[in-house]
């Protein structure tokens, strides 16, 4: 068992994804990987994602996530992990590759985070506004969604779940949760009490196949108050919440040139942590990045480097609360220096990461 985690998102391995691999979308016009297999057609696209399986994530990169000093991996896997069949969409396997990924952990002495991170019919993802698609949530509508979320997870438990390497499974990313607004007003997205019953179910199958000390994540769905007196009974053991703590959009956008705003969002951070833990869970924050507001338009690319360094180092002293930390994401095509950690971690003293 890891005992503080400090670790990196292996996002855009096996769910592609344009900001993370844009080489994969160039000159198709597609946004996602439906209109990636659309635009290409089956056989292309299976061969132009079995190569990026192959080259994206590496021994080397495992290599050097330890050298820096992470310990652990947050590796998101879609519902087709295993692969899958049927309608216009095939989807190969990518599960060859995380056993690659639990290899290369293990012999660099890391820990890896399951998280299944999409479902049929679409979860949403409340790390995006509520104006975007992405923030659609038809899963809990859909007439298998639930059944294959559940097999893929107990799949995933039953391979993995003894291993040494596994630090534990997140039984769903970051769902649109559905809240009350005023006396007779809900929010879009999924029922509360849906949620709350697949969690349950998810937990009695992935612990079936594994040991206490593993653990099972589940997200805070961005309202962390909402789960008082979740799973709180003595057969649930080892159970954890997921905070994603983002600070450049809408509602929490925080300009950190202003004087107060790095402040804000530090207080910000240690809040949400704070009302998470109230529920009796420790906390994980799933994903974070170096991204904020620079609304200046002065400010020149040194600048913005000097503080975004300050910015991640004060994030990272929010988080002295939390159990532990996940960066979005280990790299990306393009280096962007707000996500990448290899660009955005990189000046920060070994001392600081740990």
């Amino acid at each position: 068992m890891v005992e503080r985690i400090h670790g990196v998102n292996l996002s855009g391995w096996f769910i592609p994804e344009p900001w993370v691999s844009p080489s994969l979308f160039a000159a198709t016009g597609a946004s996602n990987e439906v209109e990636l297999q659309q635009a290409l057609g089956s056989a292309v696209y299976s061969e132009r994602l079995r190569q990026h399986y192959e080259t994206f994530i590496t021994e080397f990169d495992f290599n050097r996530m330890a050298a820096i000093g992470f310990n652990a991996v947050r590796l998101p896997v879609p519902w087709y992990v295993f692969g899958a069949q049927g309608g216009a969409v095939a989807h190969i396997p990518a599960v060859d590759y995380v056993d690659r990924a639990m290899e290369w952990a293990e012999k660099y002495r890391m820990a890896v985070l399951l998280d299944l991170a999409t479902v049929p019919g679409g979860q949403g993802d409340s790390n995006e506004s509520a104006t975007t698609p992405e923030t659609i949530a038809d899963w809990h509508s859909s007439t298998n969604g639930r059944a294959v979320a559940l097999e893929v997870l107990d799949k995933l438990a039953e391979r993995y779940g003894k291993r040494p390497g596994l630090l534990g499974i997140e039984l769903l990313d970051s769902p649109v949760m559905s809240v009350r607004r005023g006396l007779f007003n809900m929010t879009q997205g999924i029922p509360s009490h849906y949620l709350r019953n697949y969690y349950r179910d998810a937990y009695d199958l992935v612990r079936a196949h594994m040991p206490a000390d593993k653990l099972v994540v589940f997200s805070a769905s961005g309202h962390p108050e909402m789960w008082k007196r979740f799973m709180s009974g003595d057969k649930y053991q080892n159970v954890w919440m997921d905070l994603h703590l983002y600070h450049y959009r809408d509602d929490k956008a925080i300009d950190i040139t202003s004087p107060r705003g790095i402040s804000q969002a530090v207080e910000r951070n240690r809040t949400l942590i704070k009302t998470a833990r109230s529920c009796g869970f420790p906390v994980l924050v799933g994903e974070w990045s170096a991204a904020a507001v620079l609304s200046s338009s002065t400010v020149t690319p040194e600048g913005r480097d000097a503080y975004e360094r300050v910015f991640i180092s004060s994030e990272l002293a929010s988080f002295s609360d939390a159990s532990g930390w996940f960066f979005q994401t280990w790299k990306t095509e393009k280096r962007i220096p707000a996500w990448d950690a290899r660009v955005a971690l990189a000046p920060l003293e070994r001392a600081m990461i740990d």
